[in-house]
């Protein structure tokens, strides 16, 4: 019982020593606290103005491009056959052809 406990006690010690480290190391970082000057219901009442404004949507990410669908999809031959054709025309340089085999 008592090599139990002392080996529990050992590896407990090991877990909190590395746990220190590992916040050791973050110790080159200030850390900066910047208190807050609004309540939460002004914040909340502040973005219920702002959605009602449209300046912020739900649940979407405006600012992104959006995928383009427009048409059928390329095979992958024909993908590498504009690549190769590209090559030729010197539009793009590989120096490692295995990159994309044709």
């Amino acid at each position: 019982m008592k090599t139990i406990t002392a080996a529990s006690i050992a590896i407990l010690s090991l877990g909190l020593a590395s746990a220190g480290i590992a916040r050791a190391d973050q110790g080159n970082y200030p850390e900066i606290v910047t208190p807050s000057t609004q309540t939460r219901a002004e914040v909340v009442h502040e973005l219920r103005v702002a959605q009602s404004q449209g300046l912020v949507t739900e649940g979407r990410q405006p600012d992104y491009p959006q995928l383009q669908t427009n048409g059928p999809s390329l095979s992958r031959a024909q993908v590498l056959a504009q690549l190769k054709q590209a090559e030729l025309d010197g539009q793009v340089v590989f120096e490692n052809t295995t990159l994309h085999p044709s």
